[in-house]
Parts: C-alpha cells; sequence; structure tokens
C-alpha cells in the first residue's frame, strides 16, 4: 500500500502554499473575467510532474483547464472541481493589498479568493500531485481515475465556466460518479457543541418582475390607488413574510443531527420542528439568535426577496407603471407554478392584477444528491480522525455553484472543502474586505482533502 510520510508532508505543504500564494496573486476578478494566467500557473506547475492538462477557452481570456490522473479503470472517477475567478475587491478598505498574497508574521495569508476559493483550488492541485508522487511514481495505479477541473465564470453563474464545459466538452468529465466541490466543510459551533458542514443540495433560482400599473397623474394630487404605492405594498408583504415550510430530505438530516446532538432548549426545538405537524408555527417561537433563524428559515422555505426597485422619472409626476425585481430561490422538488401559488397567497387578492414576469424561460435547478455512497463514507471515515468529536451536518445551501451545471451529467456533486473546528467565521470572510486564510487552516484543508481522495481511490465498493 503506497503512503506518505511526514518529511514527504512538510514539503508536500510548504510547496502548496507556494501554489496558493501565487494564484491570490493573479488577479481573476469576474467581471470581467480573466482566468487564463490562473489556468496557465497550474498547467505549469502540473507538466513540471509530468502530468498533461487541456486549457479550454469559452471566451477570449475565460479559460477552464482540465487533467486527469488515470487509475485501473475498476471503479469509475472522482471529480475535483473548483472555479478560479473571484470577486471584485476595494483594495483602500483592505489591510494589505487583495492580489498580494500577503503572509503576516501570524501566519494569516490575505487575499481576494483566499477563501472562495482558490484555497479549494490549491488543495485539489496539491492532491493531484500527492497521487501522482504516492501512486503513479511507484509504478502502482489506484482504483478509479482522478479528474481535476478548474473553472471561469462561476462568480457570475458560469456561462463562460461549468456551463461552457457541460455543454461543450463534457465527455472529459461526465464518466465521473462524484465530485468534491466548494460549499462545505465549514466550522461552526452551537451551544458548545461542534459541527462540519457537507453541502448535499442547493436551491434554484426562479427571479422575476412584479409590475403594477395605475393612472398616471399630477403628484401634487395624492393616488391611493397608484402603482407604485401598490407596488410598494406589495414589497413590504414580500419582503417580510416567510412562504410555507417544505422539509427536503437533506434538510430532515440536517435537523436529525443537531435534535441527536442538541441538549436542553434547542434539543427540543429541532426534534419539535423535526417532527411538528405545523413546522412554520415552531420556528415563529424557535429559541435561536436572529441570524441563525434567518438561514433556517431560508433553508425550509421557498423564499421571494425584493432587491430592485423601479419606477417614474419626474417627482412632480406619478407614474403609471412601477416594478420590482424579485430574487427568488425554490427547494428542490418545487415547481414554478407552486412557486406562483405562493407568491400569489402573499400578495392576496387586493393585489391579484399585479403582473409577474419571470426574468427566464425556466428556473434554474435545484439540486439534491443522495447522503450515502463511497464519497461519503470516505468522508465521515477521515473526519472521525482529523476532526474527532465534530459532527458532519448535511446542508443545504440557498445559494448557488457550479454543481448546477456538472450534476444534470449524472455526476453526484458534493460541497466539501475541510477546514479545522475551530476556524469558525470561514463563511463571513468570503466576499469580505481582508478576505483571509491562515496557513494552518489551508494545511488542514490540503491534507484533508488528500486523505479523503486517497480512501476513495483505493477502497472497493
Amino acid at each position: 500500500m503506497p503512503y506518505l510520510q511526514e518529511s514527504d508532508w512538510a514539503s508536500m505543504l510548504n510547496e502548496a502554499t507556494r501554489h496558493f500564494i501565487h494564484l491570490l496573486q493573479l488577479d481573476t476578478t469576474n467581471p470581467p473575467g480573466n482566468e487564463r494566467p490562473a489556468a496557465q500557473y497550474i498547467a505549469s506547475v502540473l507538466a513540471k510532474q509530468d502530468i498533461e492538462s487541456v486549457i479550454l477557452e469559452s471566451a477570449p481570456r475565460r479559460a477552464n483547464l482540465i487533467t486527469r490522473l488515470k487509475g485501473d479503470g475498476s471503479l469509475p472517477p472522482i471529480l475535483l472541481m473548483g472555479h478560479l475567478d473571484v470577486v471584485m475587491a476595494e483594495p483602500d478598505k483592505w489591510s494589505h493589498p487583495p492580489f498580494s498574497g500577503h503572509k503576516d508574521a501570524s501566519g494569516m495569508i490575505y487575499g481576494r479568493g483566499a477563501t472562495d476559493m482558490k484555497q479549494t483550488v490549491t488543495a485539489a492541485l496539491a492532491t493531484l500531485l500527492a497521487v501522482k508522487k504516492n501512486f503513479h511514481d511507484r509504478g502502482q495505479r489506484p482504483k478509479r481515475d482522478v479528474i481535476f477541473l478548474a473553472l471561469a465564470d462561476e462568480e457570475t453563474g458560469g456561462v463562460y465556466g461549468a456551463r461552457w464545459m457541460a455543454e461543450n466538452h463534457a465527455e472529459l468529465f461526465a464518466d465521473a460518479e462524484f465530485a468534491l466541490n466548494e460549499g462545505g466543510g465549514i466550522a461552526a459551533e452551537i451551544n458548545g457543541v461542534y459541527y462540519m458542514t457537507i453541502q448535499a443540495g442547493e436551491k434554484g433560482t426562479s427571479r422575476f418582475w412584479l409590475r403594477a400599473r395605475g393612472t398616471p397623474g399630477h403628484g401634487s394630487v395624492p393616488m391611493p390607488n397608484a402603482g407604485i404605492v401598490r407596488l410598494a405594498d406589495a414589497v413590504r408583504r414580500l419582503g417580510s413574510t416567510w412562504l410555507p415550510v417544505h422539509m427536503t430530505a437533506t434538510t430532515r438530516r440536517f435537523l436529525q443531527v443537531l435534535a441527536d446532538t442538541q441538549k436542553g432548549q434547542n434539543g427540543v426545538f429541532f426534534r419539535q420542528l423535526l417532527h411538528s405537524e405545523d413546522p412554520g408555527a415552531v420556528m415563529d417561537a424557535a429559541p435561536l439568535d436572529p441570524t441563525m433563524r434567518r438561514n433556517l428559515n431560508a433553508v425550509l422555505r421557498n423564499t421571494a426577496m425584493p432587491t430592485i426597485l423601479r419606477s417614474g422619472g419626474q417627482l412632480n409626476v406619478i407614474p403609471d407603471v412601477a416594478e420590482a425585481g424579485i430574487d427568488g430561490r425554490l427547494l428542490p422538488g418545487q415547481s414554478r407554478a407552486d412557486f406562483e401559488r405562493e407568491i400569489r397567497a402573499v400578495l392576496g387578492p387586493e393585489l391579484a392584477d399585479l403582473e409577474i414576469e419571470w426574468a427566464t424561460p425556466q428556473p434554474a435547478i435545484a439540486l439534491e444528491a443522495e447522503l450515502e455512497g463511497p464519497l461519503l463514507d470516505a468522508i465521515n471515515a477521515v473526519m472521525a480522525v482529523r476532526a474527532p468529536g465534530t459532527h458532519l451536518l448535511p446542508n443545504l445551501v440557498t445559494g448557488g455553484t457550479d454543481a448546477k451545471a456538472i450534476a444534470p451529467l449524472g455526476v453526484k456533486v458534493f460541497g466539501f472543502s475541510p477546514h479545522p473546528a475551530d476556524d469558525l467565521n470561514l463563511f463571513e470572510r468570503a466576499h469580505a474586505h481582508d478576505e483571509r486564510l491562515h496557513e494552518k487552516s489551508f494545511h488542514y484543508c490540503v491534507r484533508t482533502t488528500y486523505e479523503i481522495v486517497e480512501r476513495v481511490i483505493t477502497k472497493s465498493v
């Protein structure tokens, strides 16, 4: 059985840190998107280890990289996926320049993408290099191929990245049985109990414009039934009313873990929520802090949050039309027709004439993967050693990832990029000023990712 010594890990982790910092120093802000330098850097690192890769550009400088280490073919491949683009940064609000990759005396590494998600991309790169060293360089082949896919454009929907790859080059990776993606591996602490999330699903999107019409007139004579007034009422209702609760399979598992591990009032609450015939009423009395209550409500329901208002062009003219942009999010198993019924119920009969114009012909799909199989077994086994006493918490995220493009190909996508149990504010640092990750947390992510992958590619089903 191949194995890595501690001396191997010391040099490998130092090398991985160099790659991480270098990727942070490359400005891949999206928009406009410029992933080519990052893809080229990764390709050069792979080439030095005689690993061939292919860079595929969906548009000038919108680069996607893919490579594959062959196994013996006895089991389907595992896919390691991540995106190279990052969101914008405001340099004047950072302690260190956002594309400096600065590491301070404590070991904290600063850079846009440090937690979303160049650390995960680098962990996948380091894992691929470790598999090459641990198996192929010793003349051995694992049971599964390991595919590494570094993508463009996740931050603005994946049109030039995951969606383009799925539509044009699916044959390069669609034979994977499952994938490791972003979205999980985030530590949390509730009443002294530690958890780590595994993302097994995500909501879909069904955004729309809500439009109210009325008779235009002079602003000096109020018109209580004006479209702009009625739209304001509709926006208030949608923004302050939770839609009905729908329990997905992932959320049931999520609540079961909390019900089994929380004590006192919290434990009672999660058990009641899990088994109640009226979970909405249970949520109304939730003994949770406001942030957790809001997040849990969003996981339990379809949501319709107003985000844009448009009306009028002159201060003394009552406009004839007013419209609001609504960010709609659907749970797995929910249709657009289901969603519209819930919206109309909130608006009520007095606002029944308001128009709904969907932003896209079809909603973006919601995803939910079964929480079983070799990858989940490997995660559970490795984390029992790497994070003893930490409970794995399956979750469904309210946002979206590149999984939406990859999962429809038949690949089971799980979000799990593990960080230490004491790194508790990882998510809050993503997209924020001074985005940063401690070197020890990065090393943990690299080594744990490798150990999960090694277990998956060596164990028989």
